[in-house]
């Protein structure tokens, strides 16, 4: 299966992509600019020029560049807590040509991701703990590869220049989004109104780069694709592929309405057992509707039965690295799944009621 050449901007992908440095630039140079034109308006001494000048100052600190923070809402684990997962990390990092992972942490979402913080760019590696529970040994392998690919396979949303356009965007976008409710009066209506007017500058420049960056994007998920069925088998990487349509939605709609209930310390049983419980009927009826729907992670990712297509014409039937590896991992990670688990269900329990 070949990639598309060109990008929905209608840009070759190579154009696209110097493009997209082009616009992240001019991002990281809006702050120098207001600073710059600030300064000089507030030496001008007059009150109009004082008045434009604190605004530009203001904006400048606005859109000064950003660097991603760490998560919050996530248990990071030493390599002293867990050596045998960082002695896997390394050994599938070797396979795939990634560097080293500076810090893995367990998460509650159903998912996995691959990120930097800090001006640093210091390597972070997410590890859904749902996600985990729900797949097998070798499907953990292949989620682990394919993530940490995403750190050597040339995504610019993962680089520091582009990356930290986006962030620092992204940032904005929430700083200016419209947030009124009935009770709060028409005053606050007003305020809103402008703060969200005025974000439409960032929500264009969002979509410019992500337009961008589309076709990049959907190149680095197939090449993360072929290298998680590198080190951990095709067949692994196309069942773990299948789990996001079949066995996610299930993990999701536990978490979802059974999360409050459930005690944290038979939280993660429960959820298996849910898992394990839908019937083959049901997990069949949802690759179908899957496939219809075309349905993808996110927009950054091709339609997921495209990728599983491709999973299965690599020539990749046996993984590099085995099950047996994964198996001896779990016990580290027991005291950091018990804390996920209560830090998500007093998250769903202060939504409740607030």
């Amino acid at each position: 299966m070949s990639l598309e050449s060109s990008s929905p901007s209608g840009l070759s992908v190579g154009l696209a992509r110097i493009a997209s440095y082009a616009l992240a630039c001019l991002v990281h140079l809006l702050g120098p600019a207001f600073l710059i034109v600030g300064v000089y308006l507030l030496s001008r001494m007059t009150l109009f020029a004082f008045f434009v000048g604190v605004v530009a100052v203001g904006l400048a600190w606005l859109v000064r560049p950003r660097a991603s923070r760490f998560p919050a809402d996530i248990q990071s684990l030493t390599r002293e807590e867990a050596p045998n997962l960082y002695a896997l990390l390394d050994r599938i990092g070797a396979g795939v040509g990634a560097p080293r992972t500076d810090v893995v942490a367990l998460g509650g979402m159903v998912n996995a991701e691959f990120s930097t913080y800090g001006w640093r760019s210091r390597r972070l590696l997410v590890i859904g703990y749902p996600l985990w529970l729900i797949l097998t040994p070798q499907e953990r392998v292949a989620v682990l590869a394919h993530e940490m690919a995403h750190s050597s396979n040339g995504d610019a949303r993962h680089g520091l220049f582009v990356g930290s356009a986006l962030h620092s965007l992204r940032e904005l976008r929430e700083m200016t989004r419209f947030d009124w409710h009935e009770d709060d009066g028409l005053v606050h209506l007003f305020a809103e109104a402008l703060v969200a007017l005025a974000g439409l500058p960032v929500r264009v420049l969002i979509f410019a780069l992500e337009l961008l960056l589309y076709r990049s994007s959907q190149r680095a998920e197939y090449r993360a694709d072929e290298w998680g069925a590198h080190v951990a088998g095709s067949r692994a990487m196309a069942s773990t592929l299948d789990a996001l349509t079949t066995r996610v939605p299930s993990a999701e709609n536990f978490l979802e309405l059974s999360l409050i209930v459930a005690g944290a310390s038979d939280l993660w049983d429960k959820l298996q057992a849910s898992v394990a419980a839908v019937p083959d009927e049901e997990l069949e009826r949802r690759r179908q509707a899957a496939r219809e729907q075309k349905s993808r992670v996110d927009r950054t990712h091709p339609p997921t039965y495209l990728r599983m297509e491709r999973v299965r014409q690599l020539p990749y039937v046996e993984g590099r690295v085995g099950a047996a590896e994964v198996e001896k991992i779990q016990p580290e990670l027991e005291q950091a799944a018990y804390r996920v688990a209560g830090t998500i269900r007093d998250a769903a329990r202060s939504a409740l009621y607030h």
